[in-house]
Formats: structure tokens, C-alpha cells, sequence
């Protein structure tokens, strides 16, 4: 009996104790809700699931307290930045923001934003400039070390959601500033420019860590900055990239941009002190369009409304309005030796004939279709926009704007 009477005491003490801590949790909470905070204290994660969706376990800890587990899945918040849904504790380890609940308001939504010298294995970081989105005058390399999150991890997204560096000089060498991608196992040349809206697809190299330089010079006066968020990719994830691919679209409509389009002209005289190019030297890459269910050939055409949506070679400011962005404008085949793009087995769209050649260039563009799959184009441009023995100079090319449509089968 005695035993008994201190059995049922020291259950008693265990059940104050209990919800003694949750109440000194309560007490300490400031983010969301009363409840929330016990949780946090208790929080376990799946660190090697970056790309499942949403769901928790949970299990009682007596009397009391539950251990809640959940998936660090993507996460939206207010302000249209994509976070990771973490624990408030790991967050603020991280020096992230919180911007909101998830995972049923077990967790928090967490945006991790670094700038120049850092290192990151969180996904969607966002890597902005000194001071953004103020301008930014320019200084030493400004670089970002990216590490995988797990294993299980192929890929990485780098989206340019505001990027705008100096234009490159007039012959297309990005001498000014330049944005490098090195590490993985994809191929990325050096750009600058107006990159703003584009994305570029890397390969993880295994365990190497992908590094992103920012070299922008100070003695150039120019209103610089960027924000870019970088996307980890598991290897099963449905958007990865194919192999090959520098760029990957989806959609059954869209628009392709070479690096750096704009329909202003370069302000910086290449070496033959003409108008520069807007186009970017020594490019060799290729641009995928996944082929969406229930369509099976793809057409291309100039941008609407742009005559300079395909200027790749030629004097654009010697052609008038009947040859610039029009039939007259287009060369295609064998002559196209320095700047060109390359769409596998096209036919023409008016005709339903073939083409006859995969390469175009020139200041237009004849619509083209092609049934050649995996949708691609290549894109490539040589080491000098300027005036060589054999070709005259390139006079204020922008590059190009192609509209795509998927044709149902």
C-alpha cells in the first residue's frame, strides 16, 4: 500500500513538471500562436527530403508532449520569396527571416538571403548584392559557395530574378562585369549584361561545391545589382533539366531569350567604332522545351511587335524597315558562319516544307516547325562580334526573342 501511495506522488510531480514546460514554452513564444512554440522545442526534421510534399508524424512523449516530424519542403510567403519550411530554432541558426507557418503550423517558413563571401546547403537561398536593391557601385569579386543539401540532390536552379551588370564592350566580351558559374558538371559561359528573368540549369559534379562570382568593377560607374534564388533539385524531381539542356522551358507557349536581349542598343562602340552587339562571345549551349501530353512538333517565329527579335548577324542599323525583322532579312545554311541558332529538321510553316538547312541567322526569321524530339534549339555565337578578314562587323545585333508554340499531335 505504501508503495502504491508513492507511486501515485511521483506520477503527480511527473505531470506538473510536464505541463510546467509547456507553459514556460507558452510563455516564451512570440512568433505565431500559443501552442506552436512547445512544438519548436521538439521539432525533429527530415534533412534528406528536399522534394517530398508536405506531411508529419507524430508521437506522444508521456504525458504530454508531442514529437512532431516533417519534411523541409519549399514554402511560399507574402512577399512572393520562396522559403524552406524549418523549425523556428533552425531558422534563426541559419540568420533567416520568418516569414509565416507550414507543415500545418508545425514549422516556419524560413528565406535564407546571403550576399558576397558566404556559403549556403539550404535550399532556395537567395544571393543578392551588397545592399540590395540598391545599386550597387562594384568592388572585389562578390562570390557564393553553394553546397549540396543531401545526396540526393542533381541539380541546381539559379534563376535571375533581377539581374542587370554592364553591358559587354562592343565586341561582346564581358570585360566590365561578368557573372561565372563554376564547379558543377555543366558548362556555363560567362555572361553579362541584362540577364533579368532568365534561369540557367547546373549539374552537381557529386559532392563539389558550385561556386557563383560576381565581378563587377568599381572604376565603371553603373547602376548594378542582383537577386538570385538558387533551387536544389532532387534527382527524381520532375523539373530537372535534361541532360544537355543550359536552359529547360516548360509550357505549351513561351518565350526564349538569348543572354542579354533587349531591344536598346549597346551605348559602347566595338573595335570597328561601330554600334556594339548586345550578343555575348564564345556561346555554345543548348535550349530545351518539354514536350507537354498530347503534342507532338513545336513551331518557332519572331516576337510580335519586335523587329529586332532576331538580329543575330548584319548591320541593323544600315536595314530598313522592309528587310529588318522580315523575310528579306533572314539568311539561313551556309551562310551562317559566325552567330546562328540551330533547330534540329525544321520544315516551313507556310509551306510544310523542309527547310533545307538547321541553321538561321541574319536580321529576320522564317517560321519553322519541327517534329525532331527532344524539343531543342542550339544557340551559337564565335569569339568576335567585330570585323574580321573574312565577314564584315556586326552592327548593333541584340540577339534574338523567339516565340515557341507546341503543335498537338
Amino acid at each position: 500500500m505504501l508503495s502504491r501511495k508513492w507511486w501515485l506522488v511521483l506520477s503527480a510531480l511527473v505531470v506538473a513538471a510536464s505541463a510546467t514546460t509547456i507553459r514556460r514554452f507558452n510563455q516564451d513564444d512570440d512568433i505565431i500562436g500559443e501552442d506552436d512554440e512547445a512544438f519548436d522545442e521538439y521539432d525533429e526534421f527530415d534533412s534528406n527530403n528536399v522534394t517530398s510534399v508536405g506531411g508529419r508524424k507524430g508521437k506522444i512523449l508521456f504525458p504530454f508532449v508531442s514529437i512532431v516530424r516533417f519534411a523541409n519542403t519549399e514554402c511560399s510567403t507574402a512577399n512572393s520569396m520562396n522559403g524552406t519550411c524549418l523549425a523556428r530554432r533552425e531558422c534563426n541558426n541559419l540568420n533567416g527571416t520568418i516569414t509565416g507557418t507550414c507543415a500545418t503550423r508545425r514549422g516556419r517558413c524560413c528565406v535564407v538571403s546571403r550576399t558576397c563571401g558566404t556559403t549556403t546547403n539550404v535550399n532556395n537561398t537567395y544571393f543578392s548584392s551588397p545592399g540590395y536593391p540598391a545599386a550597387y557601385a562594384g568592388g572585389p569579386a562578390c562570390s557564393m559557395i553553394v553546397n549540396r543539401c543531401n545526396a540526393n540532390v542533381c541539380q541546381l536552379r539559379i534563376d535571375f530574378l533581377d539581374l542587370v551588370l554592364a553591358q559587354p564592350d562592343g565586341d561582346g566580351n564581358c570585360v566590365t562585369d561578368s557573372i561565372s558559374v563554376t564547379g558543377g558538371n555543366t558548362i556555363v559561359p560567362l555572361l553579362c549584361g541584362d540577364l533579368t528573368g532568365q534561369t540557367i540549369f547546373v549539374d552537381f559534379n557529386g559532392n563539389t561545391a558550385i561556386t557563383i562570382v560576381v565581378s563587377a568593377t568599381l572604376a565603371t560607374t553603373f547602376a548594378r545589382r542582383w537577386n538570385i534564388r538558387l533551387v536544389q533539385l532532387g534527382c527524381d524531381c520532375p523539373g530537372i533539366a535534361p541532360n544537355g539542356c543550359l536552359q529547360y522551358y516548360t509550357g505549351i507557349t513561351g518565350t526564349i531569350n538569348s543572354f542579354n536581349y533587349g531591344t536598346a542598343a549597346n551605348t559602347v562602340l566595338s573595335a570597328s567604332l561601330v554600334t556594339g552587339t548586345r550578343q555575348i562571345v564564345n556561346l555554345n549551349y543548348g535550349i530545351c522545351i518539354r514536350m507537354e501530353a498530347g503534342y507532338c512538333a513545336i513551331q518557332y517565329s519572331q516576337v510580335a511587335g519586335d523587329a529586332f527579335s532576331f538580329t543575330l548577324t548584319g548591320d541593323v542599323e544600315g536595314a530598313d524597315n522592309t528587310v529588318l525583322g522580315t523575310q528579306l532579312g533572314a539568311v539561313n545554311g551556309a551562310n551562317c558562319l559566325t552567330d546562328f541558332v540551330v533547330i534540329p529538321n525544321p520544315t516551313v510553316a507556310a509551306t510544310a516544307l523542309a527547310a533545307g538547312t538547321d541553321r538561321f541567322c541574319g536580321l529576320g526569321f522564317v517560321p519553322v516547325q519541327s517534329a525532331a524530339k527532344p524539343f531543342v534549339l542550339y544557340v551559337v555565337t564565335n569569339a568576335n562580334e567585330g570585323a574580321t578578314a573574312a565577314t564584315p562587323p556586326d552592327i548593333a545585333n541584340r540577339g534574338f526573342s523567339l516565340a515557341y508554340t507546341q503543335i498537338a499531335c
